[in-house]
């Protein structure tokens, strides 16, 4: 009898050691949590939804300003997805809602009795390598964008080709020779009056993410009539600049001031279409942004 009662004891014990190890198991390994749901659209307002025309037209508003005004008289947030369904938002209080009223975004959240509960708002992928073209780049002189820095540092580029030209002895062409090689390519010359970017690195971040855009989520007609010729001119502008760059060495290479004077010409030609070829770009690339609806866009 002492020997089965002892029996069930050590059964009973086993069971409750085993069912309570297996219950902390599940209490600390919870199932794991939904993958987050993506929606591409228009933050728009419950009052005008997918169209702004009428009130924004009459008023001389932009969409962002009639989104706002609607918002003020208590209409609330909604996204208005790429087939024009306007789709309830349930957070109102959600982080970035103002910043992009009016304009495409990325939502990541959840799907809950119609209305979308946002965990996370941001620019659409396509927009974000515009962005980092026009705007900002982590890395880059102000966290500005490629473009914009690449352009700068060939005005600087011009300026000092320019200067060489009117350099009364060779150590002034060298000189300032080597003031374009730094604005070009600062790896090669790190010490001068460029930003300590170069057009070379600039023109090719700029050349990466225009591409990215391209072939990004949320990529429309308008971005893809506009890169083509950006693409081309930056693609003549990376040539451009290796050749400046080969000539701007052989003038510091130089022995003669004669030969130095006639590389000092050919880097002043090479300079001036290096400016005129990103301007260019810029002019396509703000086209591309007001088709976009990105003028103002925050940075």
């Amino acid at each position: 009898m002492k020997r089965r009662q002892f029996a069930l004891a050590v059964m009973a014990c086993v069971w409750a050691l085993t069912s309570g190890g297996a219950m902390r198991a599940q209490q600390g390994n919870p199932a794991p949590a939904a993958p987050p749901q993506f929606f591409l659209g228009r933050v728009s307002d419950s009052m005008c939804a997918g169209s702004h025309q009428g009130k924004a037209a009459a008023a001389g508003w932009t969409d962002r300003e009639c989104i706002f005004d609607c918002v003020k008289a208590l209409a609330k947030y909604v996204l208005v997805d790429q087939s024009n369904k306007v789709i309830p938002i349930a957070n109102q209080d959600a982080a970035g809602l103002p910043l992009y009223a009016g304009r495409p975004v990325r939502i990541s959240g959840e799907l809950k009795d119609g209305a979308i509960l946002i965990t996370r708002i941001e620019a659409i992928p396509a927009h974000l390598h515009i962005f980092h073209v026009m705007t900002n780049w982590r890395d880059t002189p102000g966290t500005r964008g490629f473009l914009p820095v690449a352009a700068d540092e060939a005005r600087i580029a011009s300026t000092h080709a320019k200067l060489a030209m009117k350099g009364p002895g060779i150590d002034e062409m060298k000189l300032h020779a080597g003031h374009v090689l730094n604005a070009l390519d600062p790896s090669l010359e790190p010490k001068g009056p460029g930003a300590g970017y170069g057009v070379k690195k600039a023109t090719a971040g700029a050349t990466q993410h225009l591409e990215f855009a391209t072939k990004g989520e949320g990529m429309t007609a308008n971005i893809s009539a506009h890169a083509a010729p950006v693409s081309a001119v930056l693609a003549n502008v990376a040539r451009l600049t290796d050749q400046a760059i080969a000539v701007a060495q052989k003038v510091r290479a130089a022995t003669d001031a004669a030969e130095a004077s006639k590389l000092v010409a050919e880097l002043d030609s090479l300079t001036t279409q290096i400016t005129a070829g990103l301007q260019e770009a810029q002019s396509h690339m703000t086209q591309m942004l007001k088709g976009e609806g990105l003028e103002s866009a925050p940075r």
